[in-house]
């Protein structure tokens, strides 16, 4: 009789084993705190089974059901607020209920070898299911699965006779563990909210159905955002132009808290249209210096067009197939350009006008925003700052905090400072992005929880975040074209991988003004003549600079041969000279720590510029490009100097020099003399 306690130890043990892993699918839907406090709570309850009184048991698991209402109520605090009260506890209570009773039926399982195959069977649906969209989470819980299997039959032969029970003892224990279920599902059912639980336990029961990640690709359906993507290099449009340029497709102004949709449109907000005639709505920008350039786009293979994709922004259409009387319909609220699709094989040629530079102009401006925002006109308002009214108050707190603590009073201040938030604090991601619950805002989830994301992440973010200080906002869909599209001389081939999301914001007299707030991007307006790399161009992230190696151009590719050789020569030099080896070793060093020393006395020629103390971190050095004009330069030259300084891929192909991160801070410090 000693030994019962530590029977019973070993079998509740691995229930909870098989119960963890069953159930894996479910938890993978909650958020980590959630899954971790029902973990919790589930191991505590298998500790209780080890006191050999009923009554002490008894006593020990009521304590635990007891502890779940405060532990649930802070998790749902934590987790949304005051207002996330309502759901989030019931959510807990269903799962903790959930598997007690899994743990039930499994330890009157485990001994019957025909029920215990057909609940493994169920478990592994769903562990197929993980494996799907996370492979080596669902091999290794498999596995478990299979191993606590074995483990349990095990335990069932070892206890033999004794284990043995009578027909009427195991129907008297089903029917009380399924009295159970069904009492705890009834109480739920009647004292929980109503409308908050029930996504819950739809996700539940949709969370065993097998879920692939979208491909990325371009689409006009935006109303529910989330997941993971997998990359698809299918080339679809080439574009011929003397620069590469972003092709804006869709813009969308009504968000809803799971994506984006167009407003609602009437007669009024439609117009006609005529190729070779300017547009009738004219440039969404206005008082700023651009290029007029023509340039022709190519379908190579399906894409939805029912948007004119082209360059930010079309002045006139100059031709395109498939028209009715030669005219087609401009949204003239959100600047959209309907047509007919194309398809393969088809190509259109439309006349852009792109600023040169426009956020230098921007930059310039010293007027605050609430003294300027009664300039917005009415109609832009209604729309662009509209917001559901669910949004969490979180969002919004987040946003003034962000602003606040830039000392941002200008909106182009404001835009840039919660670009640079998003920057500091989210994380580029595409291959471990989950989707938002049923009721959960898209926004809030990545920017309280996930912290993860791509493109539509930080574009929802960015838009909405200033959508709550009143800035005009707009989310935008199309492609990103850089100089690795290049094919050809003036030739760029787009590829649904290139599919991308970016924001458009409304400034009083200068209209709307694109900006790329996804890490790693920009948009392509640079200054037309630059000495050496643009500002402007895409730096991606880090941890994706090996990308840039695939599609590097051909004096990298010349520069590559160059070091294989002269790597060749030092070898052979090395057995005849070692000591002629090591020496040119040391004097490359000495080089490279010589460039080192330059940038950091760059730096510090910049600290004492703005007046900075010496423990002043590269961060502080943003005023010096927002006093230069290149504000939008700012970011991809910290995340490069970072990268080098705390050795993230630091001679990775394409990454820039120390002297070329150098060049730009002496650039800054020039142009900030001047305008003195």
């Amino acid at each position: 009789m000693a030994q019962r306690p530590a029977r019973r130890m070993v079998r509740s043990l691995l229930c909870f084993a098989w119960v963890m892993t069953a159930l894996a699918p479910v938890a993978l839907n909650f958020e980590w705190r959630q899954a971790f406090e029902v973990a919790a709570f589930w191991f505590a309850m298998c500790l209780g089974a080890a006191p050999r009184s009923v009554w002490t048991r008894g006593v020990a698991w009521a304590t635990l059901v007891l502890a779940q209402i405060p532990a649930g109520f802070e998790t749902a605090r934590v987790a949304g607020g005051i207002a996330g009260l309502g759901a989030v506890p019931w959510r807990l209570y269903a799962f903790s209920v959930a598997g007690l009773a899994a743990m039930g039926l499994v330890r009157y399982a485990y001994r019957r070898p025909l029920t215990w195959l057909l609940y493994n069977g169920l478990a592994q649906i769903g562990l197929v299911a993980v494996s799907l969209t996370h492979p080596a989470l669902g091999a290794a819980l498999e596995l478990s699965c299979l191993g606590t299997m074995l483990a349990l039959f095990a335990f069932a032969r070892r206890e033999g006779a004794t284990a043995r029970l009578s027909a009427a003892s195991d129907w008297r224990r089903a029917a009380g563990v399924g009295a159970g279920v069904m009492l705890c599902g009834a109480v739920c059912a009647v004292i929980a909210p109503k409308a908050p639980l029930l996504p819950g336990v739809a996700r539940m029961v949709m969370s065993v159905v097998p879920r692939t990640p979208a491909r990325t690709g371009y689409s006009l359906d935006d109303s529910h955002l989330g997941g993971s993507l997998v990359t698809d290099p299918q080339p679809i449009l080439e574009v011929r132009a003397p620069l590469p340029l972003d092709l804006r497709g869709q813009v969308l102004s009504d968000y809803t808290g799971q994506g984006w949709m167009s407003v609602p449109l009437d007669g009024s907000d439609v117009a006609a249209a005529a190729v070779g005639q300017a547009l009738p709505s004219g440039l969404p920008f206005a008082h700023l210096p651009y290029r007029a350039i023509d340039v022709l786009v190519s379908v190579k293979g399906a894409v939805n067009t029912t948007d004119l994709l082209a360059p930010y922004a079309v002045d006139r259409v100059l031709r395109l197939p498939g028209l009715y009387g030669n005219e087609f319909a401009i949204d003239t609220v959100q600047g959209n350009i309907k047509v007919a699709p194309l398809g393969p094989g088809e190509s259109y040629e439309v006349q852009v006008d792109v600023p040169v530079n426009p956020y230098a102009r921007l930059a310039s401006l010293r007027a605050p925003f609430n003294a300027v925002r009664r300039d917005i006109p009415e109609s832009i308002r209604a729309v662009d700052t509209q917001l559901p009214a669910e949004l969490p108050a979180s969002v919004r707190q987040l946003a003034a905090r962000t602003v606040a603590q830039a000392h941002a009073a200008t909106e182009y201040g404001m835009v840039n400072a919660i670009i640079q938030y998003l920057v500091a604090h989210e994380t580029y991601d595409v291959s471990d992005v989950p989707a938002p619950q049923p009721g959960q805002d898209y926004v809030a989830q990545f920017l309280l929880d996930t912290h993860r994301g791509y493109c539509d992440n930080f574009a929802s973010a960015a838009a909405v975040m200033l959508r709550t200080l009143g800035v005009p906002a707009r989310f935008v869909t199309g492609f990103a074209v850089s100089a690795q599209n290049q094919v050809a001389p003036h030739t760029y081939v787009v590829s649904e991988a290139d599919a991308h999301a970016w924001i458009e914001v409304f400034f009083p007299e200068y209209g709307w003004i694109p900006f790329d707030p996804t890490p790693g991007f920009s948009m392509t307006f640079a200054p037309v003549a630059a000495p050496m790399r643009s500002p402007h161009a895409k730096l991606p992230p880090a941890s994706e600079w090996h990308l840039e190696h695939r599609a590097s151009s051909p004096t990298f590719r010349r520069g590559t041969l160059a070091a294989c050789v002269a790597l060749g020569a030092a070898v052979a030099a090395a057995f005849a000279l070692g000591a002629l080896g090591r020496s040119r070793r040391r004097r490359s060093r000495s080089a490279q720590q010589g460039e080192i020393e330059a940038f950091l006395r760059a730096v510090e020629e910049a600290r004492t510029a703005l007046g900075l103390p010496p423990s002043a971190t590269l961060r502080h050095l943003r005023p010096l490009a927002d006093g230069a004009g290149a504000s939008d330069a700012f970011g991809p030259w910290l995340r490069a100097a970072e990268a080098k300084l705390y050795g993230f891929a630091p001679d990775a192909p394409g990454a820039p020099s120390w002297d070329h991160l150098a060049a730009f801070l002496r650039q800054w410090l020039e142009a900030r003399s001047r305008a003195r």
